[in-house]
């Protein structure tokens, strides 16, 4: 949290005393001194704004500054004083120049190291008049070099800072931009804070706008949001706004879907219970699940962001297959598959790229294969092996998927002996998957999809990889031992399934 601070004028209006970690302070940063003496030369102001200022002083910054933001004026009252910057810059620090939003002068430059520049004209001119149109409190403190021992608030930002809390600035702010609604859920989970109750409202009242927002800056907010390892303080206001809602109206519908014997809650809180649920047994499991988990799906996107995402998605496809039987037993069947093609209608909308929607779809097509395993007693090993063996390098997400379920379902119908046994068996499952890929590691491979062809004169197709999954199954349980068991095998196997 960052120190008391005294302050030398009112609450809403501060120039205090510096209080920068004596490593974060601004004149630390090789980049931004650069940035600073090349501007000065062609009489460009700079002001270090939002971001570096903020987390700095939550002492948040680590090792050097790799992301730097700016509002930029200029002594001659230019028009696009940000976007010419940027361009002198580019050329003078060999960084690529990327034009952001030429009506609102703002563009960023991109150094070979990764550093990141960020530069926004002064609206009106002046850095006062500019502060008024920032999202929130904490982020429009603001760094003067020409006052290097002065860190100056003109909105109360230092105070919801020390008191961590998300304040907009207006509601203007959010109705200028509504993107900024999802963004203060994103600060609220990446510091810790809570969202100021004015705003929530503002929030609330205002979602509706979330629909004209680009796709592609929401999925930006939104996987770092659900990226951060405690989110669920953001999620569940989140999903209290009512916003998620509109960022995914495939939800709407599970408003209705009642409590029943195995669920306490209904279908919308349930969907969202699975976020903290995953979290709090996301510390508890082995290392390697977590390795997996935290790496990249694509740029900006973590496995670990969209594994949470398919547990909000999870149960999408209930309400469309949900019946109430004579005994008053409910039943979804089919919901998995229902609610994975809804995933692939929503992965279109979002703009997900590949691997994201995939992986996403995926989940939520086998969220119900770990407990189906166990419905009829303990699985044979060959189930456990082909389960394996279907989920592959999907398997550590899928089982936090489960887990996730599992705490969310706490109805009469799932306690005791029955709910210790089935978590029992689950983390028997995901700890034996490290021994099975272990296994496999040093099993051989007998045969090529070439080498397939090959024996059978075939031509490339879905045949082949599904006679290579076979003969993978057939030596894993030492039905084949060596190349002439796997050729006899292959051929056995082609005649029987796929030849006329």
């Amino acid at each position: 949290m960052v120190d008391k601070i005294s302050t030398s004028s009112e609450a809403a209006s501060q120039v205090v005393a510096l209080t920068f970690p004596v490593d974060k302070h601004p004149r630390t940063s090789e980049l931004n001194n650069r940035v600073l003496s090349i501007a000065a030369k062609d009489g460009y102001q700079l002001y270090l704004v939002g971001g570096y200022v903020r987390d700095a002083l939550l002492n948040k910054v680590n090792g050097a500054a790799k992301d730097l933001d700016y509002a930029v004026a200029h002594r001659d009252g230019r028009s696009k004083p940000a976007m010419e910057l940027a361009t002198s810059l580019a050329a003078q620090l060999d960084a690529h120049y990327v034009p952001l939003d030429q009506k609102n002068d703002t563009a960023r430059i991109v150094l070979k190291t990764g550093e990141v520049v960020d530069l926004a004209g002064c609206v009106g001119g002046s850095i006062e008049s500019d502060i008024t149109r920032r999202d929130f409190s904490v982020n429009a403190l603001f760094w003067d070099p020409e006052q290097p021992e002065k860190i100056i608030d003109k909105v109360g930002g230092l105070a919801d800072l020390e008191n961590l809390s998300i304040r907009a600035i207006s509601e203007k702010s959010i109705i200028d931009d509504p993107l900024r609604m999802l963004r203060a859920f994103r600060f609220s989970a990446t510091i810790g804070a809570t969202i100021e109750k004015q705003t929530l409202e503002w929030i609330t009242k205002h979602r509706e706008l979330m629909k004209d927002v680009a796709a592609e800056r929401i999925n930006y907010e939104l996987f770092l949001t659900l990226a951060v390892r405690n989110c669920s303080q953001s999620v569940v206001p989140l999903a209290n706004s009512g916003l998620l809602e509109v960022i995914f109206p495939e939800l709407v519908e599970t408003r209705r879907v009642t409590a029943n014997a195995f669920h306490h809650l209904g279908l919308f809180e349930h969907s969202i219970e699975t976020i903290p649920q995953l979290e709090s047994r996301y510390s508890e499991l082995d290392s390697w699940v977590r390795t997996a988990a935290e790496q990249d799906l694509s740029f900006g996107v973590s496995r670990l962001a969209a594994t949470k995402l398919a547990c909000i998605l999870h149960d999408i496809g209930k309400p469309s297959t949900w019946d109430i039987t004579p005994e008053g037993r409910h039943t979804f069947y089919g919901h998995d598959k229902v609610g994975a093609d809804m995933c692939v209608i929503a992965a279109e909308r979002m703009k997900w790229a590949r691997p994201v929607e995939k992986f996403i779809v995926d989940l939520v097509k086998w969220h119900l294969r770990p407990g189906a395993l166990f419905h009829q007693g303990p699985p044979t090993d060959r189930a456990v092996r082909r389960f394996y063996r279907s989920i592959q390098g999907d398997l550590p997400e899928l089982m936090l998927l489960a887990f996730a379920d599992l705490g969310a379902t706490r109805g009469p119908g799932l306690m005791g002996e029955n709910r210790t046994g089935l978590e029992k068996s689950l983390l028997e499952l995901l700890n034996g998957y490290t021994l099975y890929k272990e296994e496999s590691s040093q099993r051989p491979k007998l045969m090529t999809g070439t080498d397939v062809m090959q024996l059978l004169s075939i031509k490339p197709g879905p045949v082949v990889g599904q006679l290579l999954t076979a003969l993978e199954e057939a030596q894993e349980f030492k039905e084949v031992l060596n190349l002439a068991d796997a050729e006899a095998f292959v051929k056995t196997h082609y005649l029987q399934k796929y030849s006329k």
